[in-house]
């Protein structure tokens, strides 16, 4: 498939209404990836690209193996139902490595479109699992490329719509050692990104406050990573009442295969998520969990991306409240009063 940059928005319709007679007509194995690029975009668009797709094939899912990263195979569990995972495959050091050489290549850390290292991954994966020689590829360029014409703003909600289905994610089952979480809880994920910088003295005053209030009132829960297997740095985070998942029994940290699975996991069973706005908070989202997440400075990332988040949260009902550092200092102001107040005293007072 040759993904056309300048293919109008109708083309890239036909082009994946073409993808789906292709994929009807026989009944091969499909491999979906590898994915190996951003949650934000794995949470709020290739998921719910995945699960159309799935819904316009009869048998789809007994056919389909989704290769993904971090122990995410599970959130595909209506689209695919058999999963390998990218790190048991290839090292987070080669994942790494060809995420960068996408970025260097195309300025972006998004798959537009497949590399020999995706294809040899793909096969690779096909033999673990000994499906043969002949299988489709439903690669995550079909996903980047027939839907940027709604976050670049070529093309409104509609035209994604048409190609979605954004049924709420299921949780995921719980991991070994979930029954120490406290019964309620907020997760929390505070990281730098370009619109959440980090170091920053004003990010950091601001993170360092929230945690406190927060846990004052009720235990918060971190969703920590590693570093050497994620693309952004946490903010440290410490003081009473925050605790960390324990890593699986007998071992010294959360392995790579589960590491995303783990936060996911936590993730489903919070009260709400609070933290940096992206792709965590996305995901909070599509697995129901009310969130607040925060930005410094807008610049650098779509407001596409923000409409949908806020279309999904009216049409689930799921609370999603994100904004600035500055609108959270005048929220505060609004509803935090010294005592109570009889408004209709205060009017004709």
């Amino acid at each position: 498939m040759n993904f056309d940059p300048k293919a109008t928005p109708e083309q890239r319709h036909a082009a994946i209404h073409g993808l789906v007679k292709q994929l009807a007509s026989d009944t091969a194995p499909i491999l979906i990836g590898p994915f190996r690029s951003e949650l934000g975009f794995e949470a709020s668009y290739w998921q719910p690209f995945l699960s159309w797709l799935s819904k316009q094939i009869k048998g789809f899912d007994q056919r389909a193996v989704v290769v993904t990263r971090g122990g995410l195979a599970p959130l595909y569990a209506s689209v695919a139902s058999r999963g390998v995972d990218l790190y048991a495959i290839r090292s987070v050091t080669e994942v790494r490595r060809e995420n960068l050489y996408d970025q260097k290549h195309t300025g972006l850390l998004k798959q537009v479109k497949p590399t020999d290292w995706d294809t040899r991954a793909l096969e690779d994966a096909a033999r673990a699992l000994q499906l043969g020689p002949v299988f489709h590829t439903v690669h995550p360029a079909w996903m980047y490329w027939g839907l940027a014409p709604y976050w670049d703003e070529h093309a409104g909600a509609r035209y994604l719509q048409a190609v979605t289905d954004y049924a709420p994610i299921a949780k995921p089952a719980a991991f070994p050692g979930s029954e120490t979480l406290p019964p309620v809880f907020v997760a929390m994920k505070f990281y730098g990104r370009a619109t959440f910088p980090y170091p920053d003295a004003d990010v950091e005053a601001f993170v360092g406050r929230c945690a406190a209030m927060i846990a004052a009132q009720v235990p918060v829960v971190l969703l920590s990573s590693s570093n050497e297997y994620d693309d952004h740095s946490d903010i440290p985070i410490q003081g009473p009442n925050i605790f960390s998942p324990a890593p699986p029994a007998g071992q010294p940290g959360v392995p790579p295969h589960e590491n995303l699975l783990l936060q996911a996991s936590v993730l489903s069973r919070a009260k709400a998520f609070v933290g940096t706005y992206g792709g965590m908070a996305q995901l909070a989202l599509r697995l129901g969990v009310p969130s607040v997440s925060l930005w410094k400075e807008f610049g650098g990332t779509s407001h596409a991306h923000l409409s949908l988040q806020s279309w999904i949260s009216k049409a689930t009902k799921v609370p999603f409240t994100a904004g600035s550092i500055e609108d959270a200092a005048l929220w505060q102001g609004i509803v935090s009063v010294p005592g109570p107040v009889s408004v209709a005293d205060e009017a004709y007072a």
